[in-house]
């Protein structure tokens, strides 16, 4: 599955993009995993990277010289599959989408920006 997400992320998207994908990997929530990577692609200047941690959050990170972003959301109580949506602007904010497909409902959250 990385490959295929990383492969529609385009040059184009460094500044500004928004990207849809499903998970469907069991080993996303295997804790004898300490960290699992959904993704991780450069884009032109910037870094882009989608993991689990140990404490079962999903965290999406963008960085590039002046700054990083980061948005976590705990995952404990889910299960795969698990959709997720995620959205960048430079000049606005990134926010991380969760959603258990057929549960309604969803979790989203903005980034935190630390400045370099």
């Amino acid at each position: 599955m990385p490959d295929e997400i990383v492969d529609r992320i385009t040059e184009e998207m460094e500044v500004r993009g928004k990207l849809e994908f499903t998970i469907h990997e069991q080993e996303l929530f295997n804790q004898g995993v300490k960290e699992f990577t959904v993704f991780y692609k450069i884009v032109g200047e910037s870094r882009m990277k989608l993991f689990r941690n140990s404490r079962t959050e999903l965290i999406f990170v963008r960085l590039n010289d002046d700054w990083m972003r980061q948005a976590k959301v705990d995952i404990s109580g889910l299960e795969v599959p698990l959709t997720i949506r995620l959205t960048w602007d430079n000049d606005s904010e990134d926010e991380l989408t969760v959603e258990k497909p057929g549960q309604g409902g969803c979790i989203t959250v903005k980034s935190v920006q630390i400045d370099n």
